[in-house]
């Protein structure tokens, strides 16, 4: 006859209450709390482990939750109290204990390893199993003067509860995003272990049989219940000190890495992440504080690109840390730094106590990095720009004081005479127009809004035309004509440069071939231009499409193209020079290895910088420059011409030192399309002297 669930449930509480001693029950339940706490604990934490230490926490889980099982199963066991003799076969027992934990083995070696998508479900199942086995193979070494009878359908339900319970505590723990799922698959996994034994004594009968004897050489109930303590004493030591031995690890790991996350792995300076902190922590204080000021300095530092290129990135990167000793030994308890970018650095100086004491700071901040320093055997001088901002001045919040010492940065960058900038509501207007303005300029080409002029190249001795060089112009549609010396730096930063550049290559090569004289035309190339791989195609791409001769063309590069990558520019001049093409080194003068780069790479002409030439015959320093850099081209058969020649008497000094070209306003301003055109069909390209 099939029992009802009611009756079974009536059978095991029966069997709970009156066959049990209610206080090694109690013990059981502890044993069985503790262990599968910590069971699931583990279980968790080896289900998110990787590489050795996934294995290593299916060991220890399979060793603490095998000996969970074991030691309630054996605990309640000992609660049991049959009314006559008994003990307990060794041989079972201890293999019961083997089953345990071996099954518990399969059990987390599943979770950890198969790629099953039910596999937490699937581990369940196996840990009701396992829990099912090693409680009636201990039940066959359960010594009585009698037989064991089973009630078989009790039995299959004792299996069933076990594994289902197991499948739910194991499809809980596995789940990442329950945080407190160990906390309910604990508790369903103490259901699963005594729901499954308690139905399963339920389950037994036992038959006495007088020619059955309990033999002597076993294990009585106090053997047993030493062994088990001492045993489950043992495992849940070793559990819960290395769940605290790793706890603590992982701890102290996940403070390393925060703290690896706020720090310059380069300087060991605060990074922009760690100065944020900071400043949030700031602006809490000054909420609180009214009388509190604070002072964010924004460093930049000037010619580190330079040194990079010259000397080599661990050089630059030796710089970076000198620097940061500097301004970390300079730095009070009430201040601090930090390094936000690759050559940026920002400081902030709390409680000041006035703008002289802002400005001092600031002052002491710029002397310590501009201080020159031995690096790598090379001494190292570096300027700064420096962009600063208050609480007295610009407001008290920390964000816009961090925007705005940066926006005066900027404004001290592009000031070589103010390398400190205050800031102040125009810098930020301003900022916003060139912002403007950068996005109109996104939109100039299509617009057609660029214009080309040309100014004229002149031999000195005969004075006649030998060429133009070509120059932008941007007129805008609402502002109107907009300065080179404005468009240009903001379309190099926004990197626009190529693009235009390349549309300033086309438009003078269409131009110039057009022209009835075998005239050259000169264009400006810019660094951002010559790093293109495919810059030297583009190239031979326009000589092709506009049909002029590449004798006729001369490309102008600067300093700053060149030191950037020599042995690349040095190949990209190397092929350009195979076409026939003509490289002039532009700006001559201005950079402090320019010297170096004439040794280096193979220009066809040298232009001298306006700047030495202008008033060059009343300037005895200018004058020397120019005689010295008259005698270089000389010395190494590079023609040399000067830019910016705007009177006669220039004109004459230039002529008696041997100078071989000229350009500038004396032979009249740039030109247009039109203009340009009637001067080269002209009969005479002669310029009277």
């Amino acid at each position: 006859m099939t029992e009802t669930a009611g009756g079974l449930v009536y059978k095991v509480i029966e069997c709970l209450i009156f066959d049990h001693d209610h206080w090694m029950v109690l013990t059981a339940a502890l044993v069985c709390i503790c262990g599968s706490g910590l069971t699931m604990l583990l279980t968790r934490r080896m289900v998110r482990a990787s590489g050795r230490r996934k294995f290593v926490q299916v060991a220890l889980t399979s060793m603490i939750g095998g000996a969970t099982i074991w030691s309630t199963h054996f605990i309640a066991m000992l609660a049991f109290d049959p009314g006559y003799p008994h003990a307990y076969e060794p041989i079972k027992t201890a293999a019961s204990l083997l089953i345990a934990v071996g099954g518990l083995v399969l059990t987390n070696w599943t979770l950890a390893y198969a790629v099953h998508p039910r596999r937490a479900m699937m581990s369940g199942a196996m840990f009701g199993l396992t829990v099912s086995l090693m409680h009636y193979v201990g039940m066959l070494a359960y010594l009585v003067p009698g037989d064991l009878v089973w009630n078989l359908p009790r039995l299959a339900a004792s299996v069933a509860i076990g594994a289902g319970l197991g499948v739910i505590a194991y499809w809980r723990v596995a789940k990442p995003l329950r945080q407190m799922g160990w906390l309910s698959s604990s508790l369903l996994m103490v259901l699963a272990i005594c729901g499954m034994h308690f139905t399963g004594m339920s389950a037994l009968e036992i038959v006495l049989n007088p020619l059955v004897a309990v033999p002597v050489s076993v294990i009585a109930d106090t053997q047993l219940s030493t062994v088990i303590l001492a045993v489950m004493a043992v495992i849940l030591l070793v559990g819960f000190a290395s769940f605290s031995i790793e706890m603590s690890l992982e701890g102290e790991a996940l403070r390393q890495r925060q703290q690896s996350a706020l720090v310059d792995g380069l300087t060991m300076l605060p990074n922009r992440s760690h100065l944020e902190n900071a400043l949030s922590d700031l602006q809490r204080l000054l909420a609180q504080d009214p009388e509190m000021h604070l002072t964010v300095v924004t460093l930049d530092l000037e010619q580190f690109k330079k040194v990079n290129a010259t000397y080599g990135n661990a050089t630059g990167d030796a710089v970076l840390k000198t620097v940061a000793e500097r301004l970390l030994t300079l730095t009070q308890a009430h201040q601090f730094v930090a390094r936000t970018g690759g050559n940026e650095f920002v400081a902030l100086c709390i409680e000041s106590t006035g703008k002289g004491d802002t400005a001092g700071f600031v002052e002491r901040l710029r002397a310590a990095v501009e201080r020159p320093m031995a690096v790598r055997d090379v001494w190292i001088s570096l300027t700064t720009a420096i962009g600063v901002a208050t609480t007295r001045d610009n407001g008290r919040e920390v964000d816009a004081l961090l925007l705005n010492s940066g926006v005066a940065m900027r404004v001290a960058k592009s000031d070589p005479d103010q390398p400190i900038a205050f800031f102040d509501p125009t810098m930020e207007q301003d900022q916003r127009a060139l912002d403007l303005l950068g996005q109109d300029l996104h939109r100039a080409l299509d617009r057609e809004e660029f214009s080309l002029v040309f100014q004229r190249q002149n031999e000195l001795a005969s004075l006649e035309v030998t060429g133009f060089e070509a120059l932008l112009r941007w007129t805008h549609p609402t502002q109107g004509p907009i300065s080179p010396g404005v468009f240009i730096p903001l379309a190099e930063s926004n990197g626009l440069i190529h693009r235009i550049g390349m549309w300033v290559l086309r438009a003078a090569c269409q131009e110039a071939a057009s022209w009835p004289r075998d005239l050259t035309i000169a264009v400006n190339v810019a660094p951002q231009q010559l790093i293109q791989p495919d810059f030297v195609d583009e190239v031979g791409a326009v000589l092709e499409a506009t049909g002029l001769p590449s004798t006729r063309l001369e490309l102008e590069i600067t300093e700053a193209s060149v030191i950037g990558d020599q042995a690349h520019t040095l190949r990209v001049i190397g092929r350009l020079r195979a076409m026939g093409i003509r490289i002039a080194m532009d700006d001559f003068g201005t950079g402090y290895s320019s010297l170096s780069m004439l040794q280096t790479i193979p220009f066809d002409k040298i232009k001298v910088d306006r700047s030495f030439i202008t008033q060059v015959h009343n300037n005895p320093l200018r004058a020397a420059i120019v005689r010295s850099t008259l005698l270089i081209g000389t010395a190494l058969k590079i023609p040399v011409l000067a830019e910016g020649v705007e009177d006669p008497e220039e004109l004459a000094f230039l002529r008696a030192e041997g100078c071989d070209a000229v350009q500038g306003f004396y032979f009249g301003k740039p030109v247009g399309l039109d203009d340009v055109r009637a001067i080269v069909q002209a009969d005479e390209l002669r310029v009277a002297s």
